[in-house]
């Protein structure tokens, strides 16, 4: 008797070729709808109840001493956290736009409220990478956990800047940022655009892409949640040296998962960095 293999999980929320195009002339590509209000609503309840993300928040200053937070996770287990970008659209979408196999790198959680007075000051993922990775061969979709706007403090890129190629990361006071200079130059020719997004939707961005981001001065937190992706063919040159960046086949899972409640639970038995691996070495360039 012949076995029939079990069907691939593949997903019906591909990027068009339009919006890839965008994606690399541009740099970015924002979609809209990845994924619905409900699919988010149990991570938006997670966080509503536990605003602080059990703990695993990191702070990290930016150029004038202020402090923002970020969560980071690479486990890849049975948890909403675990599960959600190991998804067909996420895997799809991400091995579309590299061109070739994607495996899961990271996920940095941002969360700002108006308790929270720092910015993101502008950088790139590659620059945080370089010494690892030969190519700027990654993707990070970013996915919005809530309302994302100009007034509570949005994600904001610079149109065309992943054509720059790498740029110098520099230490102002105790902050690790885009050297200054030049990033004031290139601002001065190329577009800044919000990516202002309602729950559910996406940003796609190119490794390169310059991005930050002001504070949250509203009473509404804003909720961003930056999934990152490596091209099989750019696996670190020593592994050994960042073990959670070596290449691991993602097990990919079908678009439905989330929305079947097919997951333990959402970040209650979830394995985060904790926040002295970051905050002894002076933020998030060693991820």
């Amino acid at each position: 008797m012949t076995s029939i293999a079990a069907p691939v999980a593949a997903t019906d929320r591909l990027l068009t070729p339009d919006e890839a195009a965008r994606f690399h002339e541009d740099g970015f590509v924002v979609k809209r709808g990845l994924f619905s209000p409900e699919e988010v609503r149990p991570l938006q309840d997670e966080l509503d109840s536990h605003p602080d993300i059990r703990g695993s928040q990191s702070s990290i200053p930016d150029l004038e001493g202020k402090l923002w937070k970020v969560t980071i996770w690479c486990e890849q287990n049975d948890t909403y956290a675990g599960k959600l970008p190991r998804l067909a659209r996420m895997v799809d979408n991400t091995s579309l736009l590299l061109g070739e196999e994607s495996y899961f790198w990271h996920i940095k959680l941002v969360r700002k409220s108006d308790d929270i007075p720092g910015a993101v000051d502008w950088h790139q993922g590659y620059a945080y990478w370089y010494d690892d990775c030969i190519y700027p061969n990654t993707v990070t979709c970013s996915v919005a956990l809530d309302s994302n706007n100009l007034e509570n403090g949005c994600l904001k890129v610079v149109k065309g800047s992943h054509k720059l190629g790498r740029i110098d990361m520099v230490d102002v006071g105790g902050a690790h940022v885009a050297d200054p200079v030049r990033t004031a130059q290139i601002l001065d020719r190329l577009e800044v655009v919000p990516c202002e997004m309602e729950a559910g939707d996406a940003v796609f961005f190119h490794a390169n892409m310059l991005h930050g981001s002001l504070p949250n001065t509203t009473s509404r937190p804003r909720t961003l949640m930056h999934c990152v992706y490596n091209a099989r063919s750019n696996e670190p040159v020593d592994p050994s040296k960042s073990p959670h960046r070596a290449y691991r086949p993602t097990d990919k899972l079908p678009d439905d998962t989330l929305a079947r409640g097919d997951y333990d639970t959402v970040f209650e038995k979830h394995t985060f960095f904790a926040p002295e691996q970051l905050n002894s070495v002076g933020g998030t360039q060693v991820f």
